[in-house]
C-alpha cells in the first residue's frame, strides 16, 4: 500500500515527479510545459525534476524549507502564551512586537498552534449565594416534581428590526461608495418602538400570546388579569386537566406578588413556591431558547417592520408556523437540565 498523500502540495509534487519519470525521454521542458498552466512556479517544477534525476524521491525532507527568522519556535511559544486563554489581545499589537504584519500573526496562530478566536458567551451575573443555592434547589425541584409536566412562562421584547441576529448586521459590496444607503446604513432611533410578548408553553402546547406596547410595565395587575386569568388558567384547563403539571414562573417580583399567589392558590394551580425557585438560572428554563427560535423566524432574511402593528402580525404568523413538536420537546428537557445542575452545580463553562 502506497504512502498517503496528506496535502495539495504533496499531491502536486508527487504528480510532477511521476510524470517526469514516465516521460523522461521527452525532456525536462515537456514536463514543465505540461504543468505550467496549473500555475506551479517554474523553479518548483525544475526542483522536482532534479530530485527525480537524483532519485531522492518526491517527498520534501522535513526541516528543509526556509528557516524561520521572525517566528522561531521560541517566538511561537511566546505568541501562544500571549494569546492562549486570553481576551483583549490584539493581533496588530502582537505584530508590532514581533516586527511583522498582522496577517502573519493570524497565519501563525492558525497553522502553528491550536488557538482559535471564539465568541464570548453571555452568562448570568450570579452571586456566590445564588450559585450555592442553585444546586440544592434544582435537586429539590427534580425530586418534588419528577413525575410532573412543566409549564413555564416568560416575556421578551421584539424591536422593529433585529440587526443583532447573525447575518443581519452584514452587507456585501465590491465598492462601498456605490452601495445604496438603505443597504449599508441601519437607521437607529434613540427610543426605538418595541413590542413585549408574553407566552406560556409546556410539552403539550403553546398558550395564546399577550402583546403590549413598550413603555408599559407588566405589573402585578396586568400579569394577573392578562396572563394568569385570561391565558394560563385556560391553557392549564385545556392541556393539563389531569393536574399532572407544575407551573414554574421566574422569580420576578410581579410573578410572586400576593395578589397573584393568592389567586393561584384559590384556583388550585400547582406552582413552584418562591423558596424553592432557584434565582438567575436561565439555562434550566428552555423558554430562553424558544425566544431565539422565534426571533430567528420573525427577522429571517433581514425582515423589518414598519410599525408595531405589522410586527405583531408577523410574530403571530411565525407562532402559527412554528414546529410545535420541537418546541414542546424543548420544554421536555427541563428535568435533564435540573439534574445537570443538581449533579455538577452551576458550571460557568461553555
Amino acid at each position: 500500500m502506497g504512502r498517503q498523500i496528506t496535502s495539495n502540495q504533496e499531491l502536486k509534487r508527487e504528480r510532477v515527479y511521476n510524470f517526469y519519470l514516465d516521460n523522461r525521454k521527452k525532456g525536462k521542458y515537456f514536463t514543465y510545459s505540461h504543468f505550467k498552466d496549473e500555475h506551479i512556479p517554474k523553479s518548483t517544477i525544475y526542483r522536482i525534476i532534479d530530485r527525480a534525476e537524483k532519485g531522492i524521491g518526491a517527498d520534501r525532507v522535513q526541516g528543509s524549507g526556509r528557516i524561520a527568522k521572525k517566528m522561531t519556535q521560541k517566538n511561537i511559544k511566546k505568541l501562544t502564551l500571549m494569546f492562549d486563554h486570553q481576551d483583549g489581545v490584539s493581533q496588530r499589537q502582537a505584530a508590532k512586537e514581533f516586527d511583522c504584519d498582522h496577517s502573519y500573526i493570524s497565519k501563525t496562530l492558525k497553522k502553528k498552534t491550536q488557538i482559535r478566536a471564539m465568541k464570548k458567551q453571555k452568562i448570568p451575573d450570579r452571586t456566590d449565594l445564588q450559585k450555592k443555592q442553585a444546586q440544592t434547589k434544582c435537586g429539590r425541584l427534580l425530586r418534588k416534581y419528577k413525575n410532573h409536566l412543566w409549564v413555564i412562562d416568560d416575556e421578551s421584547y421584539f424591536t422593529l428590526s433585529h440587526s443583532t441576529l447573525n447575518g443581519n448586521n452584514n452587507y456585501y459590496s465590491s465598492d462601498a461608495s456605490e452601495t445604496p444607503p438603505d443597504v449599508k446604513f441601519r437607521l437607529t432611533k434613540k427610543f426605538e418602538p418595541k413590542l413585549l410578548i408574553w407566552i406560556c408553553i409546556s410539552p403539550l402546547g403553546i398558550s395564546q400570546p399577550y402583546f403590549q406596547e413598550s413603555g408599559l410595565a407588566v405589573n402585578q395587575n396586568i400579569y394577573l388579569e392578562q396572563c394568569i386569568k385570561k391565558r394560563i388558567i385556560p391553557f392549564i384547563k385545556k392541556y393539563h386537566s389531569d393536574n399532572n403539571y407544575v407551573f414554574w414562573p421566574d422569580l420576578a417580583s410581579t410573578h410572586y406578588a400576593n395578589s397573584v399567589t393568592t389567586f393561584l392558590k384559590k384556583k388550585n394551580i400547582n406552582f413552584v413556591q418562591k423558596n424553592d425557585n432557584p434565582a438567575n438560572l436561565p439555562e434550566c428554563r428552555p423558554i430562553e431558547d424558544f425566544w431565539s427560535i422565534l426571533k430567528s423566524k420573525v427577522y429571517q432574511h433581514n425582515w423589518k417592520a414598519r410599525d408595531t402593528e405589522q410586527l405583531q402580525e408577523r410574530i403571530e404568523l411565525c407562532l402559527k408556523k412554528l414546529d410545535k413538536v420541537s418546541v414542546q420537546n424543548l420544554i421536555s428537557t427541563i428535568p435533564k437540565r435540573l439534574d445537570n445542575i443538581r449533579r455538577n452545580g452551576v458550571v460557568e463553562r461553555y
